[in-house]
């Protein structure tokens, strides 16, 4: 599915397309800028240099495989002074949580997303919440090893190893090109 096509779904205006000259390009989107039109969703750890650990791919699952990373479009449903809230979704469809996983699928209902306010994620990116919960995990490797593929991410138990992380935004530029060029 193109990008076009997931923008008007979720009922946001279609950007006209661009030459592959243009492919667009991403970086983490500084706060106040995140979930909102065409992205990918990049896990940054939550400690240290939150190190960019991957990407969520268009099933919500978590790859360290950039050639992985899934599109995603974030509809914003409150604006102005009002704590942001959003709706996720991918070729896959309406992204959602069950129990404590994150996942997008067809058959999924759109789950009300919104922003960590609290002052223990990363300094100056919104980080992704669902109610009290936003730092994430895998029961496998944290990250996942690239020759494991992607692996299931949920709200830590604090039962994992390795590496837990926060959702991010990384906003396309550019157009509906549904493969961005990392800028490291």
């Amino acid at each position: 599915m193109r990008i076009s096509t997931l923008l008007s779904v979720a009922g946001l205006a279609t950007a006209a397309p661009v030459a592959e000259a243009e492919a667009p390009r991403f970086s983490i989107a500084p706060a106040g800028q995140g979930f909102f039109g065409a992205g990918q969703i990049r896990t940054l750890w939550n400690q240290g240099d939150h190190a960019n650990l991957g990407c969520l791919t268009n099933t919500g699952l978590w790859t360290t495989n950039e050639s992985q990373c899934g599109t995603f479009v974030a509809k914003q449903l409150t604006a102005g002074n009002s704590v942001k809230t959003f709706q996720l979704f991918t070729s896959a469809g309406p992204c959602s949580i069950y129990g404590a996983k994150f996942y997008c699928d067809k058959n999924a209902d759109a789950f009300l997303f919104g922003l960590w306010p609290w002052p223990n994620s990363i300094p100056g990116v919104d980080s992704l919440r669902a109610g009290q919960y936003g730092l994430m995990a895998t029961f496998g490797n944290n990250p996942p090893l690239r020759e494991e593929g992607p692996q299931e991410i949920h709200f830590v138990t604090y039962r994992e190893t390795g590496k837990y992380v926060w959702l991010t935004w990384a906003p396309l530029r550019g157009g509906p090109i549904l493969t961005p060029v990392p800028i490291e």
